[in-house]
C-alpha cells in the first residue's frame, strides 16, 4: 500500500468487447509506460479476434480474463475486484495515453498534491485531419454532465469499493460514481496536463440521447435542492433542441 511518502501504486484497467480493431493500440500505450503499474484487461467474451491480440501481449499484462458480463460497468467493477493498486485508471479500448511518460507525470502530481481522492487531467481529441486538439478539463465542480474525461482520471481504489458502478445505468454510471464522491466530500484535483488521446467513437458519444436520459436518471437519484432542478431543466432542453434540429 502506498503512503504520502512512497510512490503511488497504480492499476490501469481496460474493458473490451469485440475491439480487435482498437485494442492493440491501447495495450501498447499501457505497456510502454515508463512508470511501473499493474495492467488488467477484462474482456466480455469477444468473438472477433480480440482475445488472440490479448494473448499476444499476455506476458506484459498483469491479469486478464474473458467472460460474459452485464455491460461495461459490470466489467469495470470486475476489474476493480482484481486490482491491487491504490489508484485506478480506466483506459477504454481505443484510448491511449498521451505519451509513455504520462503515468509517471500523474504519479508525481498525486504525491505533490498530498494524495487527493481523485486526480484528473486534460485530453487530446483528434481532428478530421488527424491532428490533435487540446481539450482542458473544468476545475472541480458539480454539473449535469461529466466535467472531465473519465479516462483522464485516477481514483483511489477504496472509493470504487465504497461506490461501485451502478450497473442499472448503462451509459452514466461513471457520472453517478463521481457525483457520489463529490457529495461525500472527496478531494478532487485537476492536473493541467493532457492524460489521454480520447476516442470520440465511444458508446456514450455514439448514443448521445440515451446518454442524456441516463444523466437525467443519475441526477434524479443523487442531486438535491436547486441544482437538481436546474440540471434537469438543462438536460430536457438539450434533448428538445436536438430533436428540433433533427426535424429541421
Amino acid at each position: 500500500m502506498s503512503n504520502a511518502n512512497s510512490s503511488p501504486s497504480i492499476t490501469v484497467i481496460t474493458v473490451v468487447y469485440n475491439g480487435a480493431d482498437l485494442i492493440e493500440e491501447t495495450i501498447k500505450s499501457v505497456i510502454s509506460q515508463t512508470y511501473p503499474l499493474e495492467y488488467i484487461i477484462v474482456d466480455g467474451e469477444s468473438k472477433d479476434g480480440t482475445i488472440d491480440i490479448i494473448k499476444r501481449y499476455e506476458k506484459q499484462i498483469s491479469i486478464w480474463k474473458s467472460e460474459k458480463d452485464n455491460g461495461i460497468y459490470d466489467a469495470m467493477n470486475k476489474g476493480v475486484d482484481m486490482a491491487s493498486g491504490d489508484w485506478i485508471c480506466f483506459l477504454n479500448c481505443g484510448d491511449v495515453f498521451s505519451d509513455e511518460n504520462t503515468v509517471a507525470a500523474v504519479a508525481e502530481n498525486i504525491t505533490a498534491n498530498n494524495q487527493p481522492d481523485i486526480i484528473y487531467g486534460d485530453i487530446f481529441t483528434k481532428n478530421a485531419d488527424g491532428s490533435l486538439r487540446l481539450k482542458p478539463a473544468k476545475e472541480p465542480c458539480n454539473l449535469h454532465r461529466m466535467y472531465f474525461c473519465h479516462q483522464a482520471s485516477f481514483s483511489k481504489r477504496r472509493l470504487h469499493q465504497t461506490f461501485p458502478f451502478d450497473i442499472r445505468h448503462k451509459l452514466s454510471a461513471d457520472l453517478k460514481f463521481f457525483k457520489e464522491c463529490f457529495f461525500n466530500n472527496c478531494r478532487f484535483v485537476h492536473m493541467p496536463l493532457p492524460v489521454v488521446i480520447y476516442d470520440t467513437n465511444g458508446i456514450s458519444n455514439t448514443n448521445r440521447e440515451a446518454g442524456l436520459r441516463d444523466n437525467i436518471a443519475v441526477i434524479k437519484s443523487v442531486d438535491k435542492h436547486f441544482s437538481k432542478y436546474l440540471f434537469l431543466a438543462r438536460l430536457y432542453f438539450v434533448i428538445y433542441w436536438r430533436r428540433l434540429n433533427r426535424k429541421n
